[in-house]
């Protein structure tokens, strides 16, 4: 059975953003090893940066504080009004957006398709920091940024993932780490295989995919797929 998440009517929750009732999902979860099923949106990441403090100072100038533009799904996160030239060694991205809040080290998410534009052979991982992440050059307004890739922080394609709260996992039986399906029903139906699950509190039920994977089965934002609760077994 399919169940539509509700807004839960909390009082001094975002307005405009959804979340689950603890109560339902310990109501409809299963308990006779049948796989259950829930509606999520979906979030299509763009190809995007996250900057740590001291590259903030390098491409904008010491102790500058980026400037938000647009708050996104997730409480707390935003999508900043400036924007850094990012060098690959065929060619260019102009005015590729920052999101905040900083992280502890830089890395360039992009998809496959980013990858080809610029030159880049990149793999799927979870973290810019990942062995895989590769260099790249960020050019700010005032200075430049070389990173190094692997430990250091590049660029790399990010693996889908869901975005869940623990106390709204724990109620579903997912675990940090949990590999899960994702199905897309329409003129397109597709299966997204191994989606991550990734947890955090104050998180909302959100999956994430790039670019290249929504387009793929007609995806936009806001989209609902279903995802499986069932840990793939990969």
């Amino acid at each position: 059975m399919v169940t539509m998440l509700q807004p839960s009517g909390i009082p001094g929750a975002p307005a405009g953003l959804e979340t689950i009732v603890r109560e339902v999902l310990v109501r409809m979860t299963s308990h006779d090893g049948a796989k259950r099923e829930i509606n999520v949106p979906i979030g299509v990441s763009n190809r995007h940066m996250h900057l740590c403090r001291q590259h903030v100072d390098v491409l904008f100038g010491e102790g500058y504080e980026l400037k938000p533009l647009k708050e996104l799904y997730q409480p707390g996160y935003f999508a900043t009004q400036e924007r850094v030239l990012v060098v690959g060694k065929r060619r260019c991205i102009e005015d590729m957006r920052i999101l905040i809040p900083l992280r502890p080290k830089s890395q360039v998410e992009l998809s496959q398709t980013d990858a080809f534009s610029l030159g880049l052979t990149l793999g799927v991982a979870e973290t810019g920091a990942d062995p895989v992440s590769q260099p790249i050059l960020l050019v700010g307004p005032k200075g430049q940024v070389l990173l190094p890739g692997g430990p250091g922080g590049g660029a790399y394609i990010a693996r889908r993932h869901l975005h869940m709260s623990p106390t709204e996992a724990a109620a579903l039986g997912i675990k940090e780490g949990d590999l899960l399906d994702a199905v897309v029903d329409g003129d397109r139906p597709t299966v997204y295989r191994g989606v991550l699950a990734r947890l955090r509190a104050g998180w909302l039920p959100e999956i994430h995919l790039d670019t290249d994977e929504a387009n793929a089965a007609g995806l936009r934002n806001g989209d609902r797929v279903r995802l499986v609760i069932a840990p793939a077994r990969w």
